[in-house]
C-alpha cells in the first residue's frame, strides 16, 4: 500500500472515530443524570452508573481529541484508549442485548435507540475501524523510536 494511501485511510479513520467518541461523550455531558440511568438499565454495575456516567463521557470528548489533534505518539495511545473504551461499550451491549434486556443503548446520550443486533455489530465495527487504525500507524519494522 502506497504511504499516500495509508496517510489517507489512517486520518480518515482518525477523523471518523475521534469525531464519534468526541460527540458522544459532548452528548452525554449534556445529561449526565439521564446517562446514569442508561447506565444502570444495562444490570451490570448499578451501584457504579454515577460514577461512569461523571467519568466516560469526558473520557470519550478526551481520547476522541487527542486522536484527531495530538502528535503521532499521542495519538496511537489515543486509538488504543479508544480500543479499550470500544471494546468494553462491545461487551455491555452484547450483554444486555444476550440477556434479552430492552434498553436504549445511551451512546449518543438520550438519542440512542433500542440495542439490538445493529448495535452489536456498530460497536465491533468500529473496534475492527480502531484495529485497522493501529495497523496503518504502526511504526515500521527496524524503524527508530524516538526516545
Amino acid at each position: 500500500m502506497s504511504s499516500t494511501l495509508r496517510t489517507a485511510l489512517s486520518a480518515t479513520l482518525r477523523l471518523g472515530l475521534g469525531g464519534l467518541l468526541a460527540v458522544a461523550g459532548v452528548l452525554k455531558l449534556r445529561d449526565p443524570a439521564g446517562f446514569a440511568v442508561e447506565i444502570g438499565n444495562y444490570q451490570l454495575f448499578s451501584a457504579l452508573a454515577p460514577y461512569f456516567a461523571a467519568a466516560l463521557p469526558a473520557t470519550e470528548v478526551v481520547v476522541g481529541l487527542g486522536l484527531v489533534l495530538l502528535p503521532q505518539g499521542w495519538r496511537r495511545a489515543a486509538a488504543i484508549s479508544a480500543g479499550f473504551l470500544l471494546l468494553f461499550f462491545a461487551i455491555a451491549v452484547s450483554s444486555a442485548y444476550l440477556r434479552g434486556i430492552n434498553i436504549a443503548c445511551g451512546c449518543f446520550g438520550a438519542v440512542g435507540d433500542a440495542i439490538s443486533w445493529l448495535t452489536v455489530g456498530r460497536n465491533l465495527g468500529l473496534l475492527a475501524a480502531v484495529g485497522a487504525l493501529l495497523a496503518l500507524d504502526a511504526p515500521a519494522r527496524g524503524a527508530r523510536q524516538p526516545s
